[in-house]
């Protein structure tokens, strides 16, 4: 059996697990105290699994520039995920996971003004936004804010200041995590030139002399990639043990052990 493939053996019996609490979660007392925050520890998790599975696949089928790319989301994933365990942490509330997703949406429909804005300021350079009233038809809970409030806010909660959050929490501290979490933004960083077809991409592409190397990296993705959507897994468990301690003890205690055969 190559690593791949005992990745794949692991993989499966972590998600066998989750399939015997997953139903548990709607009607647990953590989703009826804390709705917003268990939507999103739900779409990270969903969306951390797919990212993963694709980069398996990707592995076993030798796309080395697709592995790299999803690797990268997959981090972005994982490293958004320790943003909301964290201030969920500080605060016990769902008061800020409300925040976190209006905000975010609308920080994406902002970033897609701005775009639509220079599209058209392609062919009419003195193009500007109508109105902010547009922008408040979907998003009424901001029309007590200008739009620049709303934008500053909104900022918060883009990745940049998520990771440099996450560096002054976990640096302050003197958290093991710092180290780790250090890792993986300067890896982030690196992987860049896949996402934007930079010439470093290319170069450590052609790099990739032998099969050996091939292997070796596939192998340590996707230990790394089992690992990051795992633990996002084993750290919701350990919010929902808060308020469901029987509920999801004995799923949070069989992730780990297995976690701990990658």
């Amino acid at each position: 059996m190559n690593d791949i493939e005992r990745i794949r053996q692991l993989d499966d019996e972590i998600f066998e697990e989750f399939q015997k609490y997953f139903e548990k979660i709607e009607s647990s007392n953590f989703t009826k105290l804390y709705p917003k925050t268990a939507i999103i520890l739900q779409l990270l998790d969903i969306g951390a699994t797919f990212i993963k599975n694709s980069i398996l696949d990707n592995c076993e089928t030798d796309n080395y520039y697709a592995v790299k790319i999803l690797y990268r989301c997959l981090i972005e994933h994982y490293l958004k995920f320790q943003f909301i365990f964290t201030k969920w942490g500080m605060s016990k509330t769902d008061d800020f996971s409300a925040e976190y997703l209006d905000y975010s949406d609308a920080r994406e429909v902002l970033d897609s003004i701005k775009a639509r804005v220079s599209e058209h300021q392609l062919y009419d350079p003195d193009y500007k936004i109508a109105n902010w009233d547009s922008f408040l038809t979907t998003h009424p809970m901001f029309k007590s804010k200008t739009r620049k409030q709303v934008d500053i806010e909104s900022q918060k909660y883009t990745f940049k200041n998520v990771i440099r959050f996450l560096n002054e929490k976990y640096t302050e501290g003197k958290h093991d995590l710092s180290s780790h979490l250090g890792k993986f933004i300067i890896e982030y960083s690196e992987l860049s030139s896949f996402v934007h077809g930079g010439t470093k991409s290319y170069q450590e592409l052609m790099s990739m002399q032998s099969l050996s190397q091939l292997e070796k990296e596939y192998s340590r993705i996707s230990g790394l990639a089992l690992h990051q959507s795992s633990s996002i897994k084993l750290f919701s468990l350990l919010m929902y043990i808060q308020t469901d301690k029987d509920l999801f003890s004995k799923h949070y205690f069989k992730i780990d052990t297995l976690i701990k055969k990658l």
